[in-house]
């Protein structure tokens, strides 16, 4: 465990450097540039701001399945058979790579099904990526150390899944060039996690647990920074249980350091 933290502090240097906008050491995985976390990014308006309105079923009262196609899915099961094939078609061959007709083709559906439901396709894959993230806990126990180590083992599961941790390096890459794509994810997916980091941060200096003079940006970008970097160089390990505390620990050592 000693060996781990001191080492993971090291990472941290990088980690950091890497968030505000230097290159991170090594070859990334189809991520070749770094990921900048910019919070006006994540809450931008006008082309960046994600639909709120939700989708409504396409079936029709009284409809069955008699005449439906074969191999089509019922409308119950369009949304999530769309969703599915994006992410997929995502994953394997990038946001260019990747076309509405493909998708419906992977769904079994008609190209018209598809931008019944959506506007444009970076809002059917942010949607996509979206649904397969849950819904961010905020934990709040009292404790500046806990929550941070609640809301840190959660990101740890979530980079670290095999169905939702393919997502980072394509998603990446659209964040590191600020296209339409990565400003949607950033305020559907990425904002509202560091929001919670925020708030914890918050909640820490108001009980006096940490100095009102932190950095609290650099803190958050230290805390998602170095699971990205593990992630990006094939090092985020799901079995790994205790890498969530070991990086609060050390970054609240840090924190509560005072320079000589």
């Amino acid at each position: 465990m000693r060996w781990e933290c001191t080492r993971l502090a090291a990472e941290l240097r990088v980690a950091a450097i890497a968030v505000r906008g230097g290159e991170i050491a090594g070859k990334l995985r189809e991520a070749p540039k770094v990921l900048e976390y910019d919070t006006v990014a994540y809450l931008c308006d006008g082309d960046g701001n994600p639909r709120t309105d939700s989708v409504e079923s396409m079936a029709e009262p009284g409809s069955s399945d008699t005449g439906r196609r074969p191999g089509r899915p019922r409308s119950a099961n369009v949304h999530s058979a769309i969703l599915d094939a994006a992410v997929t078609l995502f994953v394997k061959k990038g946001f260019e790579g990747m076309s509405v007709e493909a998708v419906a083709a992977e769904a079994g559906v008609g190209k018209t099904t598809i931008y019944r439901r959506w506007r444009s396709k970076e809002e059917l894959v942010v949607d996509a990526v979206a649904e397969r993230f849950a819904e961010p806990s905020a934990p709040d126990t009292g404790n500046v150390r806990d929550d941070l180590v609640e809301s840190t083992r959660e990101l740890h599961l979530l980079m670290s899944s095999s169905r939702t941790g393919a997502v980072f390096p394509r998603m990446g890459a659209e964040v590191a060039r600020r296209s339409r794509l990565g400003r949607l994810y950033g305020a559907r997916v990425i904002g509202p996690r560091r929001a919670i980091f925020a708030r914890a941060l918050a909640r820490g200096i108001e009980r006096e647990e940490l100095s009102e003079e932190i950095d609290v940006e650099l803190a958050i970008d230290l805390l998602v920074g170095a699971l990205l970097l593990r992630r990006f160089t094939g090092r985020l390990r799901r079995s790994d249980t205790s890498l969530p505390e070991c990086l609060v620990a050390t970054i609240l050592t840090g924190l509560g350091t005072q320079d000589a």
